[in-house]
């Protein structure tokens, strides 16, 4: 059986969801958008006490992905659901009755073309259930599309003209065509400048692009800050390969520390001659603006710690390359606006610190991120940066598969940069498909927030009518309208995500203009809904993200820190130096409880923090002078196969309300782990509400 495409539930709201959806279901779209998309299949099955099949037999070589895929048995007994590939069942999952549907997404790679993908339910007798997903070909193809050197539209490629203009009209020419191949040159440099007024471009604007592909050949692009690589929104199937991205002028400089002064807040630095003499002044940016301090870990280490150290005013105190920085007291413009700068003065003078990196006063802190929103089979792939500007990847709504295959973010000079950016690496926040985050290098110390910020936000309840819910966003204004659409499951807990009260299907969402409210109708409403509590749109889980294949080094001045709060995360096959793995709940920020996350065949030297997750499984994996901290209500914590190396402080402490259990062969410095031996047993520690059950093999 062919799987059909079916509108959304609640389809006679369309019209509404049309209005004030950024990108709209691909059940509204026409056949050519969801296949530009890649959606293959969108299966809504109805209830049913019977057995069901969909089959598909893959067109085209690749990866495939199933996304929003849900069953929800609705009377007492059993479905099983399996998925098969060539016939070989590659997954099988049995359902039950419960308080939440079970999710099914799952991704298949290296799919032959005309290879068949079957999704079979078979129901216990007369049980009822129903089921949805969508299945999605996630690599982008481009067939015979007609080809724009972007030297035929003027580029010069000499590493000294501005070639933005040039390679906007290939780009433009490629877009109106409705598609097609846009080539550089091997081994040519093309400076991209464009407006010289700090108003951010991007090299590539692909709003609302299909079949686009960039072709780089090793190319190098040489942006001017605060521009980025590419605009990517409302797009679909965007392939951008084989690029080498830097800037120039670069947007910070790095200094030796002559004098600290604590008391009158400012930091004296000598700034080596590779870098620009720097602008002096006030600083006037409005968001946070932040020097970062260095420590070397041993003398001549370029691997080390440090603090952001905010900047407000730069002064010259001797020759032009000898200035003054001044420090504000608080962190000025951060979401932590009372931070105090006077700590993290002195600590800078207790520990010695010899370097400090500032962002240029004019270019520094502006833009500079690559964008990728509301668009679907989009990848990027063998691309490398040296640095950039602000945040770096930013992937967003996106309501299609993303891939980032080597996408690196290193330094081109380790033995002396500290820096390759100022923010955070790969955000992944509210997406219906997971984001595969593969082979990538990135020098996570030298960047100066999360390598990986993978989120979603919540809201609370402010009011209640029936099954219709009044909404206010749990973080700012964040109501993050386009990330509901008709059908969605939303996820209904107590204030502190403690509860699940229970789950139900959107059938409608209304904004409020001008108001930071909006509501939520639903099928039904679970019971015990009270104001104050938490809602979760499921389906924007960034469910079934992938990192693997990927090395996180210690060059830089501190620790590569990250915040997961996720569903279904995998990590596979990682190698992460001095690397915060923090899965962080923190009401503030306004997000959920991570739920599912699988860390395997990875390495982690630097700190591990579970944070009232649930359910986080560790399998082969090898933590290096690390302990790993169950920190408060870490739920279902599984240790298998773990190994603990260059220990000296504890390898585990299980925090309150936490239960932790470590089974299989598991070693601390080459021995098998057993309490009950001297020294081991001194390595755990255990809060009194805390649970350390042990299986040994």
């Amino acid at each position: 059986m062919l799987l059909p495409l079916l509108a959304c539930l609640g389809c006679q709201s369309a019209n509404q969801s049309q209005q004030i959806l950024t990108a709209a279901p691909f059940a509204l779209q026409s056949e050519v958008v969801r296949k530009e998309a890649g959606i293959i299949a969108i299966v809504e099955s109805g209830i049913s006490s019977e057995a069901k099949s969909w089959d598909y037999v893959a067109e085209e070589a690749g990866t495939y992905q199933l996304a929003m895929a849900w069953v929800e048995v609705l009377t007492e007994g059993e479905v099983a659901l399996s998925i098969r590939l060539a016939g070989e069942t590659i997954r099988e999952v049995n359902a039950r009755r419960d308080s939440a549907p079970t999710r099914f997404e799952m991704r298949m790679e290296d799919v032959a073309a005309g290879t068949a993908i079957e999704v079979h339910a078979k129901p216990d007798a007369e049980v009822n259930y129903r089921l949805g997903f969508h299945l999605a070909f996630t690599t982008p193809t481009f067939g015979n599309l007609q080809r724009f050197p972007v030297n035929e539209f003027g580029a010069i490629g000499d590493g000294h003209t501005d070639d933005m203009a040039a390679i906007h009209r290939a780009v433009e020419a490629a877009t109106m065509a409705g598609g097609g191949i846009i080539e550089f040159e091997a081994g040519k440099h093309y400076r991209v400048v464009g407006k010289d007024d700090l108003t951010p471009e991007h090299v590539f604007p692909l709003q609302n692009a299909r079949n686009i592909k960039v072709e780089g050949n090793g190319a190098r692009l040489i942006l001017h800050p605060p521009d980025g690589l590419a605009n990517i929104r409302n797009a679909r199937n965007i392939h951008i390969d084989n690029l080498y991205i830097d800037y120039d002028p670069i947007p910070y400089y790095q200094g030796t520390i002559t004098h600290i002064d604590v008391e009158r807040m400012f930091i004296d630095i000598e700034v080596a001659d590779r870098y620009p003499v720097p602008l002096t002044g006030r600083n006037h940016h409005t968001e946070p603006f932040f020097g970062r301090s260095f420590t070397p870990y041993e003398s001549g280490s370029r691997a080390g710690f440090g603090n952001n150290i905010y900047v407000d005013l730069v002064e010259r105190i001797g020759n032009e390359r000898q200035i003054r920085l001044h420090m504000p007291p608080v962190a000025v413009g951060s979401d932590t606006p009372t931070a105090a700068m006077t700590p993290r003065l002195q600590q800078a003078a207790d520990t010695g610190a010899t370097e400090l990196v500032v962002p240029h006063l004019l270019y520094g802190h502006l833009h500079g991120q690559t964008f990728i929103h509301t668009s679907s089979r989009i990848k990027l792939s063998n691309l490398h940066w040296s640095m950039v500007p602000y945040f770096w990847l930013d992937s967003r709504y996106n309501i299609g598969p993303i891939t980032y295959q080597n996408v690196n973010l290193k330094s081109d000079k380790p033995e002396t940069e500290l820096y390759v950016s100022w923010r955070d690496g790969i955000h992944v926040k509210s997406s219906r498909f997971g984001v595969l985050i593969d082979d990538c290098d990135i020098d996570g110390a030298a960047m100066y927030d999360d390598v990986f910020a993978i989120f979603t936000r919540v809201h609370k309840v402010i009011g209640i009518e029936g099954n219709t819910l009044e909404m206010k966003p749990a973080f700012r204004d964040h109501r993050d309208i386009p990330t509901w659409w008709a059908g969605d499951w939303v996820s209904v807990w107590n204030e502190d995500q403690s509860e699940l009260r229970g789950m139900s299907r959107l059938l409608k969402v209304e904004d409020v203009s001008h108001e930071n409210r909006f509501y939520l109708k639903l099928e039904s409403l679970p019971e015990g809904v009270s104001y104050n509590d938490t809602i979760i749109n499921e389906d924007v889980h960034n469910r079934d993200t992938l990192i693997r294949n990927t090395r996180i080094s210690n060059q830089g001045t501190g620790d590569a820190t990250t915040r997961f709060r996720v569903a279904n995360l995998v990590f596979e096959n990682n190698h992460f130096e001095e690397f915060r793995f923090n899965l962080e709940f923190n009401p503030f920020w306004g997000t959920p409880r991570s739920r599912d996350v699988v860390v395997k065949d990875t390495f982690i030297a630097g700190r591990v923090s579970l944070q009232w997750p649930m359910g986080v499984r560790f399998e082969n994996s090898r933590l290096h002078n690390t302990t790993l901290h169950a920190t408060r209500n870490a739920k279902n914590i599984v240790l298998d196969n773990m190994e603990w190396t260059g220990t000296g402080n504890p390898i585990l402490h299980i925090g309150p309300g936490s239960d932790v259990l470590l089974r299989g062969d598991s070693r601390v410095d080459g021995n098998t782990f057993n309490l009950n031996e001297v020294g081991i047993k001194n390595r755990v520690e255990i809060h009194p509400t805390g649970k350390l059950n042990i299986e040994n093999p």
